[in-house]
């Protein structure tokens, strides 16, 4: 068993002295009710909860806390409902912001599944909580500080499960633009101090891949070690100086790994502790999604 850890322990601190800029995950990721789980007992529950406590480090590094309490229905044996909800604080050298974050939504349909094998299609939608426009001390705040993206998005997926092996790909759209109103200081000189500028940001689509890899240890509890591969179809615009602005290096190619462990605890709950932080990243990054590396706890099954 010491063995087959050896590597991809080695992969994930290894990828940690490569300089990463940040994941970008903008809500097809954080629809949980994807995870394949051959555990009969969660299988057979109508209604499941989880709460999901995550601290990052994001642009700047700002300090993120956000922390998510999820409710998946069973509406039949094979389709299942989603509703995740955030609450997110950030602080940095420009200020603080507190809130709801965006509401994560998803219906899901098995359209097959045995005991190894499983696909399933996903139809979910990632709904605002604000506009993007929350400011600090009389001045706009970009969108490392913001609670919501500002816009509504929805996202289509398909996953296949086989054995230890998970396999994800979706596509997420967003609606719009959002009203923030970030723009560079003219008399701002200190770098530490200028952010992506993004003043009524449009986001491109984004095309994600995600494999997952599920180690059972010969004692209770798993590793989980994820590849996620996230493609900005689009490159972002702005307006600026009423002008709109198209941001280069706005789309292209994002890589984040990560690793979980995962035990059961009483009462058939679960408890999971994640690593994960990025090793490849676009330049200019408007949308304020950078993480420089995340650390999570969840417990589910409540």
């Amino acid at each position: 068993m010491a063995r087959k850890l050896i590597f991809p322990i080695f992969l994930i601190f290894t990828s940690l002295l490569v300089r990463g800029q940040g994941c970008s995950d903008a809500g097809a990721c954080s629809v949980d009710i994807l995870d394949f789980n051959s555990d009969e007992k969660k299988q057979t529950r109508k209604v499941t909860l989880s709460f999901d406590q995550s601290f990052g480090l994001g642009e700047k590094f700002i300090f993120i806390s956000q922390s998510t309490l999820g409710v998946q229905y069973k509406i039949t044996p094979s389709t299942r409902a989603e509703l995740r909800v955030p609450y997110i604080f950030t602080y940095g050298n420009l200020g603080y912001t507190y809130g709801v974050g965006d509401l994560i939504l998803s219906l899901s349909q098995d359209f097959f599944k045995e005991k190894n094998f499983q696909l399933t299609g996903i139809f979910g939608s990632r709904i605002k909580t604000n506009n993007s426009d929350l400011w600090f001390n009389g001045l706009p705040l970009p969108m490392a500080y913001q609670t919501s993206l500002g816009t509504y998005d929805l996202i289509a997926g398909l996953q296949y499960a086989r054995m230890k092996w998970n396999f994800y790909f979706a596509y997420q759209h967003p609606f719009g633009r959002n009203e923030n109103e970030y723009l560079v200081p003219e008399n701002e000189t200190d770098p530490n101090q200028q952010y992506f500028e993004s003043a009524y940001l449009k986001r491109g689509d984004d095309l994600y891949a995600r494999v997952r890899y599920n180690l059972k240890l010969k004692s209770s509890g798993s590793f989980i070690f994820t590849l996620l591969a996230i493609y900005r179809v689009q490159k972002s615009e702005i307006i600026k100086n009423d002008v709109n602005t198209i941001l280069d290096g706005t789309n292209g190619f994002t890589l984040n790994l990560g690793a979980t462990y995962t035990k059961p605890i009483k009462n058939d709950r679960q408890l999971s502790f994640q690593l994960a932080f990025p090793v490849i990243d676009r330049k200019y990054r408007a949308d304020g999604l950078t993480r420089n590396i995340v650390i999570s706890v969840r417990i589910s099954n409540l």
